[in-house]
């Protein structure tokens, strides 16, 4: 009996299991073939965008050979060189896509891993290929708008080598107006824009005249490249001539700065001054004075009337001497609060200094000859001290000695009390 309970329990335990295990591998099996199902899909849809893009590629190198032709009547063969090129290269990028192609759609088995490798192949190869012309495509579409507005697009240079001639001139008088404020080292990073914007002013009015010649003569010639180089002669004329009025507005904010900073430090020195004629030691005061004639000696140099200025230089040099001002004035300050500190602190120093004392001496009295010599001896240098004090000029050195005298007042009445235990 024992025997068939345990073996009937054991062949239900195993059953389940096997169903289990049947179960798991069909839902093993139905998932492979989902995912199968999915890389199939993915796959097929690589291989049409590879035809998609292959297609196009074809076609856009079919379409810019003539292109390419137009180009090279129009432009000549020295201007549509890279055009050739790129085509070129595009071409031979197509036919090598083709090529891959061929060795999908043929009848030779190959592995799942090569067709995905030829196939994203042929749409990286399609896609350069597409690229590179469109690109090209679409810089000679723009020459030849360029060279279809070129009457017109010569008539708003003309304008603008007028406008930028003016402005050359603005220029120069600005840079000689400010030559009578600031100083060359101030000016320097503007003083040669005049010149070079003459230039690139010049070269700007050639390129035009070129251009213009070639209208007149009705040439086949295209005048594109004149007039962009025009353009860019203009281009530059105008930022170096942007830079000068930049930059005499950056003098103009520097030199106020200059000026307010120049009032502030007249308040400076002022208060500086006052704390050296009110300060109560010499050597602050000494000190005080030296860093007052430096900051004063410079004020003086930076308003001078005849002095060109440069703002940037002359404000960091105003800045330095204003910076030890202010250290030095900061410490004589600290040093004289310290001064009027040990003043306050001197008198109720010296108070209980005299109280301790007079309590000493007194106890002395009241137990004659008891109290031994230690005491006394104390008592005599606290009385030292406490006249040193009361001579002491600097507040400091005679806070300091009264705490010496009440310090030994107070040792001398503890070993009077010890004696007369």
């Amino acid at each position: 009996m024992t025997g068939e309970l345990w073996w009937v329990p054991s062949a239900v335990v195993f059953g389940g299991a096997g169903a289990i295990v049947v179960l798991l591998g069909a839902l093993a099996r139905r998932r492979g073939r989902t995912h199968a199902r999915e890389d199939r899909s993915l796959a097929d849809g690589r291989v049409r965008a590879a035809s998609i893009a292959l297609v196009r590629a074809d076609d856009v190198v079919q379409a810019t050979a003539d292109e390419l032709g137009f180009a090279e009547a129009q432009f000549g063969q020295n201007a549509t060189h890279d055009f050739a090129a790129a085509h070129d290269a595009s071409r031979r990028q197509v036919r090598d896509a083709f090529a891959l192609q061929q060795k999908l759609d043929d009848s030779e088995p190959e592995s799942e891993s090569e067709r995905r490798h030829w196939t994203e192949q042929i749409i990286v190869l399609a896609d350069e290929a597409t690229k590179r012309l469109t690109e090209q495509d679409r810089d000679f579409s723009s020459r030849r708008g360029l060279e279809r507005d070129a009457p017109h697009l010569l008539d708003q240079l003309r304008r603008r080598l007028t406008r930028v001639a003016e402005r050359v001139k603005a220029g120069e008088a600005s840079l000689k107006r400010l030559g009578a404020t600031y100083a060359p080292s101030a000016l320097a990073p503007i003083s040669g824009n005049v010149v070079r914007a003459q230039a690139a002013l010049d070269e700007a009015r050639l390129a035009t005249d070129a251009a213009a010649a070639r209208l007149d003569r009705a040439s086949s010639e295209p005048v594109g490249d004149q007039l962009r180089e025009a353009e860019h002669g203009l281009y530059r004329a105008g930022k170096l001539l942007d830079a000068i009025e930049t930059g005499e507005d950056q003098l103009h904010i520097g030199f106020a700065s200059l000026t307010r900073a120049l009032v502030d430090a007249d308040a400076e020195l002022a208060e500086a001054r006052r704390l050296r004629d009110t300060h109560e030691e010499t050597e602050a005061r000494t000190e005080l004075n030296r860093v007052i004639a430096v900051s004063d000696r410079v004020v003086g140099e930076l308003r001078h009337p005849s002095r060109l200025s440069d703002p940037a230089a002359d404000l960091a040099r105003l800045r330095e001497a204003i910076g030890g001002l202010d250290v030095t004035r900061s410490e004589a300050r600290n040093r004289q609060l310290r001064l009027e500190n040990a003043r306050g602190a001197l008198i109720g120093a010296l108070l209980a200094a005299r109280s301790q004392i007079r309590v000493t001496r007194d106890f002395i009295a009241a137990h004659p000859g008891r109290v031994g010599s230690p005491a006394r001896t104390r008592l005599a240098e606290a009385e030292r001290q406490l006249s040193l004090a009361t001579a002491e000029a600097d507040p400091v050195a005679a806070l300091d000695t009264a705490r010496r005298a009440m310090t030994h007042a107070t040792d001398a009445d503890a070993l009077a009390r010890f004696d007369t235990l």
